[in-house]
């Protein structure tokens, strides 16, 4: 198995349990996003990448041929490495500092007007 070589490099890893829906993910990253590194460790798959890694969850159901919701797919997700920003559609994991990036407006903060 091929792990970062140092903690907190920056690369971003998601670890899924072997099912048809990874499988599907799997088909669907090395078609969509070639650059993710995925390797077989038995009953999961380890999936690495220097930044992000992006599963559009339209195209994973598309490739499994039946509906697939964030929710269901976050059941073979075991684990993650980076920072996660899912939605609706998607699961994203990150190496950006989302936080610095798209700030929250602080409590009780107005404009002035």
């Amino acid at each position: 198995m091929s792990m970062p070589k140092v903690p907190g490099d920056g690369r971003v890893a998601l670890v899924l349990m072997k099912s048809e829906e990874a499988d599907a993910t799997i088909d669907v990253l090395e078609e969509d996003h070639p650059d993710v590194k995925i390797v077989d460790q038995g009953p999961y798959w380890y999936l690495e990448h220097p930044t992000e890694i992006y599963v559009d969850m339209a195209r994973v159901s598309e490739e499994l041929s039946k509906e697939l919701t964030l929710s269901q797919w976050l059941v073979v997700m075991t684990t993650f490495v980076g920072r996660a920003a899912p939605d609706e559609g998607y699961f994203r994991v990150t190496s950006e500092m989302l936080e610095l990036d798209d700030p929250v407006p602080v409590a009780g903060a107005l404009k002035a007007r």
